[in-house]
Formats: C-alpha cells, sequence, structure tokens
C-alpha cells in the first residue's frame, strides 16, 4: 500500500497519493473558497498536513477519507479568517468552474449544471465530485464519504434530483 511505503520513507508513493486524490481535494476547496487560486493554495496546505501527521493514521486504508476531513477542516480554517479579515473583497465573485465548462464548448445546460452544483448540499456536492467528476469506482467513493453503499446511492439520488430541479429551473428563467 502506498501509505506504508510513505512511512517507510518512500517519496514515489505521497507522489501516486497526491496524483490520485489532488483533484479530489481541489473540488473540496474550490467549493469552500470560490476560486480556483485560493482552492490550489488549501490543497497544497491539505496534503502538506497530511503528510506531516500520515504516522498517526490508524488505518491507513482510510487514507482518502482522512484526507478529505483534513481538506475539510483546512477549508473551515480559512473560511474563519476571510470572515475576520477586514480587508477582502466582498463584491460578487464570477464562477470560475461555470464560465470555464461554458466557454469550453458553448454550451448553456453546462453552465447551468457548474452553478447548479456549486449550491448543492455539501454531501451531496461530495458525492457528485468523486463519483462523476473524479470517476471513483462507488465503493471508494462511499468509503471517501464515510457512507454504506446504499446510503452512498440515496446521496447520490438526492443530488441528481435537486440537479435537475435546480437546471430546469434556470432554464424556465432564462426563456
Amino acid at each position: 500500500m502506498l501509505v506504508n511505503e510513505v512511512l517507510k520513507g518512500g517519496q514515489s508513493g505521497f507522489e501516486a497519493l497526491y496524483d490520485r486524490y489532488a483533484p479530489l481535494i481541489r473540488a473540496i476547496c474550490r467549493d469552500a473558497t470560490g476560486n480556483l487560486s485560493d482552492a490550489q493554495d488549501l490543497t497544497q496546505e491539505a496534503f502538506l498536513r497530511s503528510y506531516q501527521k500520515l504516522q498517526d493514521l490508524r488505518k491507513p486504508d482510510y487514507f482518502g477519507g482522512w484526507l478529505v476531513g483534513i481538506a475539510r477542516r483546512v477549508c473551515k480554517e480559512w473560511r474563519r479568517r476571510q470572515a475576520n479579515n477586514p480587508h477582502r473583497y466582498v463584491g460578487p465573485q464570477v464562477d470560475e468552474l461555470a464560465q470555464i465548462i461554458a466557454t469550453g464548448n458553448g454550451n448553456e445546460t453546462l453552465d447551468h449544471l457548474g452553478r447548479a452544483i456549486t449550491q448543492l448540499p455539501e454531501k451531496e456536492r461530495m458525492a457528485v465530485h468523486v463519483f462523476y467528476l473524479q470517476q471513483h469506482p462507488v465503493e471508494q467513493a462511499r468509503t471517501l464519504l464515510g457512507l454504506s453503499r446504499s446510503g452512498f446511492y440515496r446521496v447520490l439520488e438526492r443530488a441528481r434530483k435537486r440537479l435537475a430541479l435546480t437546471i430546469n429551473t434556470q432554464e424556465e428563467t432564462m426563456r
């Protein structure tokens, strides 16, 4: 296992863990920050903390879920710092994900989807990121989120229904 390799001093193991989990952690941080630049910084912070605390991980098989927890904590700390920063920009922020999707192929439905995903409750948003956007297998995705198999499918179903409703509402408003 990669975690055990890292604990024995192998750097290539941590590089492989980074390659495997960075897109998911970046998506979590992107949802929390609203912009890609801060998300990349927070992703690096989450991986740095995980590397420093790796010896504390009791079950190496749960590295993904453990890392997700670290990322959530890093994002929570970032939001707290932002709320206490009197010099922060408080104007409207552009949804970069939706803009990139829309600009990439001009499909308005994808633009609506990008915005709708950011409006989902956290657990549903995470399920969509892990399963659909990061394309993790069901077993790995449910383990990352700490859900049973049926619980994971229920969360996905709620997310799909909520996304369909949101997109339909947005498209009707645009007409």
